[in-house]
């Protein structure tokens, strides 16, 4: 998903790897470092390098304590040919999932990743009963940048996946 699903027909290397942290959700101090990092999410995101000739955008709020929205779209010159809906979401009882709705994709539908883990400064979200893809991970940087991962297999049952280096927005854009 994010925001370059557009693009993924034409982006097969594996980028990166980010392992997946151990810790389970659940945990207290599993639940303290995933709020800690998704407030780091909040505000205005950028990746001019990654897809060339496009930039890729992320814009994340907070709403309230158990809900934080996000914009995702990505930018050709001053065209926007791809939006998606975002959110982070804590149920009832404190877990977490990143929801992504794509208008044009899964009849309109949100999409579901339940966090699978989150340990040190990466957070992982999974479904595999999702087509492509099955894993999202966020992973915060030293350097104040957000490294995110998308991957799975395709229909073709071939591993897959792609990843985009979120550097904080000077000025907001708007799709």
């Amino acid at each position: 998903m994010l925001v370059a699903l557009l693009f993924t027909a034409c982006t097969t290397s594996p980028g990166p790897m980010i392992d997946a942290p151990s810790e389970k959700p659940g945990t207290d101090s599993m639940s303290l470092r995933c709020s800690e990092l998704v407030l780091k999410l909040m505000g205005d995101w950028v990746d001019s390098i990654s897809e060339p000739g496009a930039v890729i955008h992320e814009q994340w709020q907070r709403t309230d304590d158990g809900f934080h929205s996000g914009l995702g779209f990505v930018m050709v010159e001053q065209d926007t040919v791809f939006i998606e809906h975002l959110s982070l979401a804590y149920d009832s009882i404190g877990a977490v999932s990143y929801d992504v709705r794509v208008p044009s994709q899964n009849e309109g539908g949100t999409v579901r990743f339940p966090l699978t883990a989150c340990i040190g400064d990466s957070m992982v979200f999974e479904n595999p009963a999702h087509d492509f893809p099955q894993r999202i991970v966020y992973a915060f940087q030293a350097n104040g940048d957000w490294i995110a991962r998308v991957s799975g297999r395709g229909k073709d049952g071939a591993q897959r996946g792609f990843s985009y280096r979120f550097k904080r927005a000077m000025a907001q854009a708007t799709p």
